[in-house]
């Protein structure tokens, strides 16, 4: 049964503030060079992060054991520090166990990825297998992740051998740990060919994080001594022939480089790895509460409020690999917006919620399970080449309310939001969201803000609504505001095909608001 209540006057809660209008949604497309995206317009991304996989692999041009050598020789002395880089004074809050940043998805007993006889992750190459730092380090985080939900020592024992592999196989040089990449790596057109032994800054905060984790876990101070050595390497500057993982850029923004040039000392700014390397140092602020840790997890967040935005965000699409390979990347702009997300999370500084948000409106995580309503009248479903032109559609006349099951809802290039019918008359069709007209039942696509974001609500008349996990209806309240107020704001999502935001407090507790002009947050 839906029940109504109007309520001619009241407050969420007794807070004014100044209103900040939600995002807009019309910003006319960009025209990128060579997007990355499917055929049929559509992507379920993986969202684990892997440098290999965004480069070409290739046989060394260099003897890599004797690089090896002449950089080992590299004395502390030679260390370069890092120029002055610009601060936002971000202050790094703490973020419970459950939540921390480098939490990896739990591993299954049975590791589905190429590994060798200890059960150490690897990569498969020219006829052989090559130790591969990132897809250790992550392989470990989700081992620790298992072990502490479940107990089970297999997991504890995982994540110490792909830990130790990279100890066993660490590159000393200025009295900090470097973790090689034995093959060269070509990376997209006019960047310099990466030539064995390569380092990565992504690899340094990914294995910096699984140190930490496994220091907190067992208290052995081997693990411990990894982490304080690896931070060393993103806390100091560049060397022309030695390995380096962090570099400021000409405009004073501190890079923990996923992909180091050297010589030349630059860097292709890779947004996603930088993010994934801050999540490394954070969790080294963690144990250590050092100021001076603080102090390149707060340059290095500071980065990303200047880039996020531009050039890497691309208005009502995806957001761009990175500053030197600047093309979209469907894969990785889910990855840009979860990050954002876990960056609020971090600092608590609204900016990067407001990130998140924008990058979900601009191309939002495609994969949905759900139900379509589709209202009487006539409708058009449609197929788009990867341009976004219409390939094909189909039109259908329905006499009265059909339903219709959908498991994909996302942006088409130039285009609005379009869910993929997988049943029906239109399977396999694209037909447009449209609130009143085909609506996706059920709550999509949420984010949910730690800690709370505070909803603003200008003079107006409001109506929010219950509903049950089918999308069903179950009660409304309407309030007109006499005059400006707020409530916090725990989450957005899109519900019935419209943007919608729920309060954690005041008279909409249990009801979500859907997005009309007066509603925003901050």
């Amino acid at each position: 049964m839906i029940t109504t209540r109007r309520i001619a006057a009241g407050t969420l809660t007794a807070l004014l503030l100044t209103a900040t209008p939600a995002p807009a949604a019309n910003a006319a497309p960009p025209q990128p060079a060579g997007p990355d995206r499917a055929p049929n317009v559509s992507v379920a991304p993986d969202r684990n992060a892997d440098p290999i996989l965004e480069g070409t692999p290739r046989k060394p041009s260099r003897d890599v054991g004797k690089t090896k050598k002449r950089q080992q020789q590299i004395q502390a002395a030679e260390t370069a520090s890092l120029p002055t880089y610009n601060r936002d004074e971000y202050q790094p809050k703490p973020i419970s166990e459950g939540a921390l940043p480098s939490r990896g998805t739990p591993a299954p007993v049975e590791d589905p990825g190429l590994h060798d006889a200890q059960g150490v992750r690897m990569f498969s190459f020219n006829g052989q297998l090559w130790d591969h730092p990132v897809g250790q380090a992550q392989w470990g985080l989700q081992n620790v992740t298992a072990y502490v939900d479940t107990g089970n020592p297999l997991f504890l024992n995982r994540a110490k051998a792909n830990a130790q592999r990279n100890i066993d196989r660490k590159v000393v040089s200025r009295d900090a740990w470097f973790y090689p990449y034995d093959f060269d790596l070509s990376r997209c057109t006019g960047r310099p060919i990466l030539n064995a032994p390569w380092y990565s800054g992504m690899s340094q905060g990914q294995l910096l994080s699984l140190f930490v984790r496994l220091h907190e876990i067992t208290g052995e101070m081997k693990w411990r001594e990894a982490a304080d050595m690896t931070f060393a390497s993103l806390a100091m500057g560049p060397d022309p022939v030695g390995p380096w993982a962090s570099w400021v850029d000409s405009a004073g923004y501190l890079w923990l480089e996923e992909y180091p040039d050297s010589p030349g000392i630059a860097g292709e700014r890779v947004m996603n790895g930088h993010i994934f390397a801050i999540y490394g140092v954070y969790d080294y602020w963690r144990i250590t509460n050092s100021t001076d840790v603080a102090a390149i997890l707060d340059g290095a967040i500071t980065t990303v409020r200047q880039y996020m935005p531009d050039p890497i965000r691309n208005p009502r699409w995806a957001s761009n690999y990175s500053i030197g390979c600047n093309d979209p990347h469907l894969k990785y702009h889910v990855v840009h917006t979860e990050q954002s997300l876990k960056l609020y999370e971090m600092t608590h500084v609204s900016l990067h919620a407001t990130n998140a948000y924008l990058l979900r409106s601009d191309y939002p995580s495609p994969p949905v399970s759900g139900t379509v309503r589709f209202s009487a009248g006539t409708h058009v479903g449609y197929t788009f080449n990867s341009s976004g032109a219409i390939t094909g559609s189909k039109s259908l006349t329905l006499g009265a309310t059909s339903i219709a099951n959908a498991n994909q809802r996302i942006r088409v290039i130039g285009r609005n939001y379009y869910y993929r019918i997988t049943n029906g008359a239109f399977a396999g069709y694209l037909v447009p969201e449209t609130f009143g007209a085909r609506e996706l039942l059920g709550k999509v696509q949420e984010q949910k803000y730690s800690p709370n974001l505070m909803l603003n609500v200008a003079p107006g008349t409001y109506t929010g609504y219950a509903y049950d996990s089918a999308g069903n209806i179950t009660g409304s309240k309407t309030i007109t505001f006499p005059a400006a107020s707020g409530a916090p704001l725990g989450a957005t999502a899109w519900v019935n095909g419209r943007l919608s935001y729920q309060p954690t407090a005041g008279s909409y507790v249990g009801y979500w608001l859907p997005h009309v002009t007066g509603l925003s947050f901050s």
